[in-house]
Formats: structure tokens, sequence, C-alpha cells
């Protein structure tokens, strides 16, 4: 992680960063060098809610804003989102890579596991969401 995430990038996390106790929790938040992490906690992060002052911002959904493009941030996949239908983006973990592929959806699991298990770096995925959009008639 450390290696690919510098110190002063964002990092979203979005879901299932720890299962285990918090101190385990924060140990592994601290071994990480990048200070502006945002995470949207998933069904196995019962400890993780409760480091509210090891992460930059902590709730169960997110609406952001990167490169003008609008994105919501949800730790479970939604079928229809804020401004889905408007070129809003949706990034969802949970799934592990087990939906099926919607090639021409604009959400998309980003989950380390779909991504030999690194994290996505937003021209990855900008350059995904492209290819969908290219793909898609009309």
């Amino acid at each position: 992680m450390n290696s690919l995430v510098k110190t002063n990038d964002f990092l979203y996390f979005l879901g299932d960063f720890c299962i285990g106790p918090k101190a385990r929790a924060a140990e592994l938040r601290r071994q990480i060098r990048c200070k502006k992490i945002f995470a949207v906690p998933g069904n196995h992060d019962k400890d993780t809610r409760k480091l509210t002052q090891e992460f930059s911002w902590l709730g169960d959904l997110a609406e952001v804003s990167l490169n003008g493009q609008r994105i919501v941030l949800c730790h479970y996949a939604m079928r229809v989102w804020n401004h889905s239908s408007h070129g809003a983006w949706h990034f969802y973990g949970h799934s592990h890579g087990r939906l099926p592929s919607l090639d021409a959806s604009l959400s998309l699991d980003v989950g380390v596991d779909t991504h030999d298990f690194r994290p996505w770096h937003f021209d990855e995925i900008r350059d995904r969401m492209k290819e969908r959009a290219a793909s898609t008639p009309g």
C-alpha cells in the first residue's frame, strides 16, 4: 500500500478495512503513511467504526467530486444513486468481484480484490469508465 499511495494522496476505503478489534484496526491504520484516508465502513468493520480520530472522514455514504466528476461511494452496490441519471459514478466494495459486470453501468466494484490486491488509482478508474461509455450504444 505505501509503495502505491503517497503521503499526500487521498485514499478512499469502501469497507472491510479490518476484521478484528479496534486496537488491530488502529494499528493497521497507523501503518499506512497516507494522511488523508476517507473510510466508508463495511459489514466487517464493527470496531473500525470507532476510529473517528484515525480517519479524515468516516461515514456510511459519501458523495465526492474528483477532477469535476461526481462520485457516490458506498460499501454496497446500488442500482441507482444520487445523480445516476446525470452521469454520476458509483463505486463500491463488498461483493469481492462476484457481481455480474454491467459494462454500460456507471457503477464499479473498486475493491482491491478486483485489482490484483492493490488500490485503484483515479486515472485507472477514469480510463475504465471511458471504455464503458464508449461501448454504450447510442
